[in-house]
């Protein structure tokens, strides 16, 4: 999408996190009686269209589909059995409701629950149908070309709803050909000028659903990089027709007929069908969080609009053939994909307010990387004992925490939540200078997601009085937001000893009040949280008992050989080479005053070591290096116990 926007609009949303909360509520809420709803019109192995209908539909089936796998409840609803049924079902028939054979409206549906199924469960097409799948791909892209771009179900004329409809369905199947997007991009950005004539102009042929569909497609099509100013201008103003269009009951005007049942009457676009796919738009996604009260006046009317069938089953109608009379299995089914719709969107808006509230910039994302040579590719590993064995601290950390979230952060996007047995908290704990921020920030860019730090200023903010309020507010957003990695950094003086003298009034709330705010996000499973400490032996011993995080780990300096390798200082040096230029022979002893150097004792070893010129320079460099680094001093001033020994002690806590 060519629209741009800064960070602070970014950030910003119409709603403030109450309101936000309400919204997320709601549609957990209402999603929770959609199996319920959608097995009331259940028949075989599909759905009917209505409830005393005598068969299967074929695009009320495939809406039903849709809603329960973006749901992630078809597995719920059904068995690998009765879906192969109805995939088979489905793929043999070439037309519905009486329409025309091969017509879009029915293969577009068709192929479109077909995809889902098969990425459900991979053999439920059997190889003897493939042939028809294929037939069906090749007569959407014959009607995008002889609808110069446009598709149609005749007499009636080419319609954004149809188009789109087409357009989607062989995106989904890699058959979207590049003359194809160029036919329907031209053909829609042609169309959206006239359509927003008409709305201006009052024209009693002007269509709301119009103008919102071909804004999909010329979003969709449109490379950013190949729109010019005029367009983007265009796209923008009809965003704002479209939601000027919504009438004060949430709704939209009834849109132009797109096609005619033989036995029923004309088909027209549904609100909340069209609402499903036009929050399914990452390319709109900054405009749509600037309508969430409009949005949420759409949400306002699901609740207005509601059968209450037997057993209290909610159920919906699109209105359109009233005649018929009763709720619709395809209605019901829209509206449920539209809220789990409004809910991912919200989910985003919740993420964006609460980095604005803690005053951080939300980062933009990086992609998920894909392998595991790309998990902390530029950090040097270092070695942990865990059950008495010494291991390499980026495999085990990949093994026991960054793989198990990797192979389901996807889900999260598409509401669902974490296993319970997929671990998604962690203690790293270690001396000072061993980078376990950046560590925490290496997991964030493998997952793809944001990393926001919360540090203690952000709880005293408003000073010791505000603190516990401070703590609910940031702990309640928690509680809603998805897809971040939060460091809590430099919590060591909140989380004290209860009986340690050193802890004050407040540290003891917060060790109290922070437990089961951190069970509570925890259980939610929908982000990842990671404190960060150099004092885990003076924490409480309720927050690092086992089981309470997920993973406790220690971090060290690099070992010798990750420092070796590397090149350090401003002057890019490796310390192997040079030592081997002086003639210095590493002895067991100077590897292990290597090996105990930080990140920062060591760059500043290698950039003084740069301009040595013999080997008892070298030797005299690093044996005073070593006895000023960080594991050889002592931890507190009223202690001798250095940070060597403390550490040899904490080793055993890492699981």
């Amino acid at each position: 999408m060519p629209t741009t926007c800064n960070d602070e609009q970014k950030n910003a949303t119409p709603f403030d996190f109450p309101e936000l909360e309400r919204l997320r509520l709601f549609s957990k809420q209402t999603l929770r009686d959609q199996l319920t709803s959608l097995k009331y019109f259940k028949h075989s192995y599909g759905f009917k269209h209505l409830v005393d209908s005598t068969g299967v539909s074929v695009a009320s089936s495939a809406t039903c589909v849709l809603s329960l796998v973006a749901t992630n409840s078809w597995e719920k609803y059904s068995t690998e059995t009765k879906t192969k049924a109805l995939v088979k079902y489905l793929v043999r028939r070439d037309t519905s409701a009486d329409l025309p054979k091969w017509n879009p409206f029915t293969l577009a549906w068709i192929l479109e629950a077909v995809t889902k199924l098969e990425q459900i469960y991979p053999g439920c097409l059997d190889s003897g149908l493939r042939g028809r799948v294929a037939t069906k791909g090749e007569r959407l892209k014959g009607e995008i070309r002889r609808g110069s771009g446009g598709v149609k179900i005749p007499p009636y004329p080419a319609s954004a709803y149809l188009t789109q409809l087409v357009v989607r369905v062989l995106g989904q199947r890699s058959k979207l050909t590049d003359g194809l997007r160029t036919a329907v991009n031209r053909w829609a950005w042609a169309e959206l000028a006239r359509q927003l004539a008409l709305v201006r102009s009052k024209s009693k042929t002007a269509d709301a659903f119009a103008v919102a569909y071909l804004l999909m497609l010329v979003s969709t099509l449109t490379h950013s990089s190949k729109t010019d100013p005029e367009q983007t201008s265009i796209q923008r103003s009809a965003f704002q027709t479209f939601f000027e269009c919504q009438r004060d009951d949430g709704t939209w005007p009834l849109s132009r007929p797109l096609f005619h049942y033989p036995k029923v009457g004309s088909a027209y676009c549904y609100e909340y069908e069209m609402l499903t796919q036009l929050l399914q738009q990452e390319e709109l996604r900054d405009l749509l969080l600037g309508y969430l009260p409009e949005l949420s006046l759409a949400a306002g009317s699901v609740s207005n609009t509601v059968y209450r069938v037997e057993g209290d089953i909610h159920t919906w109608t699109s209105g359109h053939h009233p005649q018929k009379g009763g709720p619709e299995s395809w209605a019901t089914a829209s509206v449920y994909r539209f809220i789990h719709a409004l809910d991912r969107l919200v989910a985003e808006a919740v993420r964006r307010e609460l980095f604005r509230y803690l005053g951080s910039p939300l980062p933009t994302p990086s992609a998920r990387k894909k392998k595991k040579s790309d998990f902390a590719r530029v950090f040097l590993d270092s070695n942990v004992k865990v059950k008495g064995k010494q291991r390499s601290l980026k495999k085990f950390l990949w093994e026991k925490f960054v793989k198990p979230l990797w192979e389901e952060c996807d889900g999260i996007a598409d509401g669902r939540s974490f296993s319970p047995r997929t671990p998604r908290s962690a203690i790293f704990f270690g001396p000072p200078g061993t980078a376990k921020t950046d560590l925490s920030k290496k997991v964030a860019d493998f997952l793809g997601w944001p990393l926001l730090s919360i540090d203690p200023s952000h709880l005293l903010r408003n000073g010791m009085d505000g603190i516990q309020a401070e703590a609910n507010a940031i702990f309640r957003m928690l509680e809603q937001t998805e897809r971040v990695v939060v460091l809590f950094d430099e919590f060591d003086e909140l989380v004290l000893e209860r009986g340690s003298p050193k802890a004050e009034a407040f540290s003891r709330f917060l060790t109290t009040a922070m437990l089961p705010k951190l069970a509570s996000i925890h259980n939610r499973a929908t982000l990842v949280f990671i404190i960060a400490t150099n004092n885990i032996g003076d924490f409480d011993i309720a927050i690092r008992r086992q089981g309470r995080f997920d993973r406790v780990v220690q971090v060290m300096p690099p070992t010798y050989r990750a420092k070796i390798k590397a090149d350090w200082g401003s002057s890019k040096l490796n310390v192997g080479v040079k030592f081997k230029k002086l003639g210095v022979k590493l002895t067991p002893k100077m590897k292990q005053q290597l090996g105990d150097l930080t990140y920062g004792e060591f760059d500043v070893f290698a950039t003084e070591l740069a301009s040595a010129t013999t080997k008892q320079m070298a030797r005299s460099l690093l044996s005073s290096c070593w006895k000023e680094c960080t594991l050889q001093t002592r931890v507190s001033k009223d202690k001798p116990t250095t940070w060597k020994i403390r550490c040899d002690a904490e080793a055993a806590l890492s699981q």
